[in-house]
């Protein structure tokens, strides 16, 4: 099925205009494929990260402590899919766009987060994404502990000090970390990185049209934010 541009414009904005939370974080980005692809077909995409979560569900057993759940996420996820982090071709745009990281298992860190936080929040744990510069992972909180996980680097987990060395990496030396990298992102400023990504990703490739397209919604994002 076809969908003119326009339109998934119309529903970008529809949701741009009210909150953005782990619920509908992944339907949002797939609107921002669906405006640049018109035959991406949202509901099926959906449906595959919904197959992800009974898969994770299924692994369970009643009663088991939440930490079980992040485990078997991991392992569906991980080690059953194979999703991870595109290190050959990082700045391939394809992996900026949900549908096509869900189609490929490869994407972007902050694409791969999306993914867990829909999953992780269907399966009933709580979990935000977390915006480093130049990374992205998820924080999981627990009663009397929090994880941090990578989807980029196969889910591994990350120590306090293990984050401030991998942001040392990234970012050559020039950040280190402080306890404000390590705040829950909100929905909002996710969706505001992916089309700065993508921004930058069009632009490096020389595709004016879709950079300006990607700008566009950045724009409309901010003038957007519910008081």
């Amino acid at each position: 099925m076809l969908i003119h541009p326009a339109e998934a414009r119309r529903q970008f904005r529809e949701l741009a205009a009210g909150d953005i939370g782990n619920d509908n974080l992944a339907r949002v980005a797939l609107l921002i494929a669906l405006e640049d692809q018109p035959r991406t077909d949202v509901a099926a995409a959906l449906r595959a990260l919904d197959d992800l979560a009974e898969r994770v569900r299924r692994r369970g057993t009643g009663g088991e402590p939440p930490i079980f759940r992040l485990g078997h996420l991991h392992a569906e996820m991980f080690d059953v899919d194979g999703y991870r982090g595109d290190t050959a071709s990082y700045y391939d745009p394809r992996n900026a766009y949900l549908n096509e990281v869900i189609a490929r298992r490869l994407g972007l860190p902050i694409t791969l987060s999306i993914i867990f936080i829909h999953v992780a929040t269907a399966v009933g744990l709580n979990v935000a994404g977390v915006g480093l510069p130049g990374h992205y992972i998820v924080k999981v909180q627990f009663e009397l502990n929090e994880v941090y996980v990578d989807p980029f680097h196969g889910g591994t987990t990350l120590t306090v000090a293990e984050i401030a060395e991998l942001l040392r990496q990234v970012t050559g030396g020039k950040a280190q970390l402080a306890s404000e990298h390590l705040r829950a992102s909100s929905g909002r400023e996710t969706i505001a990185r992916v089309l700065a990504n993508l921004h930058s990703m069009w632009g490096r490739a020389g595709d004016a049209r879709r950079a300006n397209a990607a700008r566009e919604r950045l724009d409309l994002l901010r003038e957007l934010q519910p008081n």
